[in-house]
């Protein structure tokens, strides 16, 4: 791949992320799709640039409408002519090549998803979808009580989701967890869906962000760390051998797209093996979120609530510190006190899970801000290539660092 293939794509680049071209496509599926408003605002909710597709898109991005969330539409831009497997929108273009464009709930991989949306639709709210892959809803009918969640997958992992599922609640509910976590109703093997009712709480993130923010992170470090004193034991593993093979992957793929930061990768993944190699007693892993990031936590009142038990598994408690931390660590600090919050989270979640090593913590956060560079240049952006740079950067410089 050659190393200005930012620079070669560069003016599908900047079509594609303009706002202009964007409401073009709108105004033009509106014609076509009548219920959509094409004077309503629409965001991008998801986006990735693949320079190295050959007969798969090289530009994908997903288009929402602020305020229906069920209008939804999946636009892959390729170089050759797709397949038209039906119900799609196709146009061919002088400068990009060739547009498809995908409406939701159509998806051939989540084959059971018009089936549901159409079941539920007009209380169905999309709350996250990845084409082919996910898609996390709710529904809520007239008349009860509480909203109902589901999580539907391209395969049957959520089997085994559901499975931690009923363990996490037994435990929130004996006290050996100090938060609350969704009560599980059932898994749907037909549809591959997990299903869950409400948590009721609100977001916690703004809480965090404001004048109390240090107290907020005070609870979330000591409600994080009560899962790996619990007596839980998750059917996964993920140790650090498992983190460094993702990483591989990641590494190679950033390779692929700027081999002149091959050196540097090399440089970084040597460091990492070395550090993981001291840390391979599995009899050390304990029971973890995997990524309990800001996000994630719900404010419900006298406890506080933990969503998304997608990654739960056996793990070192330094994985969820660090998550933490490194989601934290690309927050604007001129906005908000991040140094100060990371040192208040991590005094609490160690007060319950003991002290952590300071190295593999490090090495975790190190790992977080690799992943961070790919997205960078996944992104369908211009400065994709620098962005890259400078979070690897980022990334050797965690491994300079002590704990906050």
């Amino acid at each position: 791949m050659d190393k200005n293939v930012y620079d070669q794509y560069r003016q599908q680049l900047v079509l594609v992320s303009s706002d202009q071209w964007k409401y073009r496509i709108i105004d033009y599926l509106s014609i076509r799709w009548p219920e959509w408003n094409q004077t309503s605002v629409w965001k991008t909710c998801w986006s990735r640039f693949d320079p190295n597709s050959h007969d798969q898109p090289y530009l994908s991005l997903q288009l929402q409408e602020k305020g229906c969330s069920r209008h939804i539409c999946l636009i892959e831009i390729s170089l050759q002519e797709p397949a038209n497997d039906g119900g799609l929108v196709l146009i061919n273009d002088d400068v990009l090549g060739w547009i498809k464009i995908r409406r939701f709930p159509n998806d051939p991989v989540l084959s059971a998803l018009p089936a549901v949306f159409s079941e539920y639709k007009d209380d169905f709210e999309v709350l996250r979808y990845r084409p082919y892959k996910r898609c996390t809803f709710r529904y809520q009918t007239t008349g009860s009580a509480s909203p109902v969640f589901g999580k539907m997958f391209a395969d049957q992992r959520g089997q085994t989701i559901h499975h931690e599922s009923l363990a996490l609640w037994k435990a929130a509910n004996t006290g050996q967890l100090k938060f609350q976590v969704a009560k599980p109703m059932n898994w749907d093997a037909h549809t591959n869906t997990v299903w869950q009712t409400a948590i009721h709480g609100k977001p916690l993130v703004d809480q965090l962000f404001s004048s109390d923010g240090e107290v907020v992170a005070k609870r979330i470090g000591k409600a994080a760390a009560s899962l790996t004193t619990s007596q839980l034991k998750p059917m996964l593993y993920f140790d650090g051998q498992a983190q460094m093979q993702r990483t591989q992957k990641y590494a190679n793929e950033l390779t692929q797209r700027l081999p002149v930061l091959t050196d540097s990768l090399s440089n970084l993944l040597h460091s990492l093996k070395h550090i993981h190699a001291k840390h391979s007693d599995h009899s050390r892993l304990k029971p973890i979120h995997g990524a309990p990031h800001a996000h994630q936590w719900l404010d419900c009142g006298e406890q506080l609530g933990l969503v998304d038990f997608d990654r739960f598994c056996l793990g070192d408690p330094e994985l969820d510190a660090a998550t933490f931390i490194g989601e934290m660590d690309f927050e604007d600090r001129k906005i908000v006190p991040v140094d100060e919050l990371n040192a208040v989270f991590l005094d609490a979640y160690q007060s319950i899970a003991g002290k952590l090593d300071s190295e593999l913590f490090q090495a975790y956060r190190s790992h977080k801000r690799l992943a961070k560079a790919l997205k960078a240049a996944r992104s369908i952006r211009t400065n994709g290539a620098r962005k890259a740079q400078r979070h690897l950067a980022f990334a050797h410089q965690a491994l300079k660092e002590t704990m906050v």
